[in-house]
């Protein structure tokens, strides 16, 4: 892997018995890069995400190469992929909220994930306060439970999560799609300045181009499992070589348009 890549894919393959489901010829994420996978539903984009991070299931077949800080994710055991998970890449989700305990206060969530990966005591209190402020985020919110936080709040707590544990790549799954939308611009505001500040790569899956056009640097187009155009940002979105792609991009909503 080249030294400045924190992320680098070569022919991806991701297969569910005999139909392919996803499939990634290249990519590469830099420090503090932004790396936008676009398309609709089913278009393999979220499937290709979750191979990164080692999350597919038992019937799924990964193949090719992709490696996340130096380590080989597809060649590597679980063991090796789990330690890779949250402390080098971390996954924040759609549903923010859904995908916390309800039973446990957010701080103890924190304390959990972090001793995961060796950070107790002093220090994880540390970390805890540290990465809170980084989003945003008042230290006592880590006393409430859940269903005690807004949307955006969760959300800006799952990003806390993975600067908490120092993670150099964040893998953002349609992270404002739930969010209504003064509440969207204050998530990708604290997605921005984690770039700017800590030089962290974002992978951002999502189906909203305009979105993606304001934040990514490169883009890939992903339509039934396949990669069918990529390039810069505004390459792709400005000017788009792929059919495909001039659809997405007339279906954004335009202000003023006829209701």
């Amino acid at each position: 892997m080249s030294v400045e890549h924190l992320v680098e894919v070569r022919d991806l393959q991701v297969t569910h018995g005999d139909r392919r489901i996803a499939s990634i010829p290249e990519l590469t994420l830099a420090a503090a890069e932004c790396v936008g996978i676009v398309g609709e539903s089913g278009s393999g984009k979220t499937t290709s995400l979750l191979a990164l991070l080692g999350l597919l299931g038992r019937d799924f077949h990964v193949s090719g190469a992709a490696r996340v800080c130096g380590v080989d994710v597809i060649g590597a055991d679980e063991r090796e992929v789990a330690a890779v998970r949250g402390s080098r890449i971390a996954l924040v989700m759609q549903n923010p909220q859904g995908s916390l305990n309800p039973t446990m206060r957010l701080g103890t969530l924190m304390k959990r994930a972090l001793a995961q990966h060796g950070v107790k005591g002093p220090a994880a209190r540390n970390r805890i306060a540290e990465a809170l402020s980084s989003v945003g985020l008042p230290e006592g919110v880590a006393r409430r439970y859940p269903h005690q936080v807004s949307g955006g709040q969760a959300q800006r707590f799952g990003i806390a999560i993975a600067v908490a544990l120092g993670a150099e790549v964040i893998a953002a799954d349609e992270p404002t799609s739930a969010l209504d939308v003064t509440v969207q611009a204050g998530v990708v505001h604290v997605l921005q300045r984690l770039r700017a500040e800590r030089g962290m790569g974002l992978l951002l899956v999502s189906h909203d181009l305009a979105l993606v056009s304001t934040v990514a640097d490169r883009v890939l187009v992903m339509r039934h499992g396949e990669v069918v155009e990529s390039g810069t940002a505004r390459s792709v979105l400005a000017a788009p070589a792929h059919d495909y792609t001039r659809e997405l991009l007339a279906a954004v909503p335009t202000l003023g348009a006829a209701g």
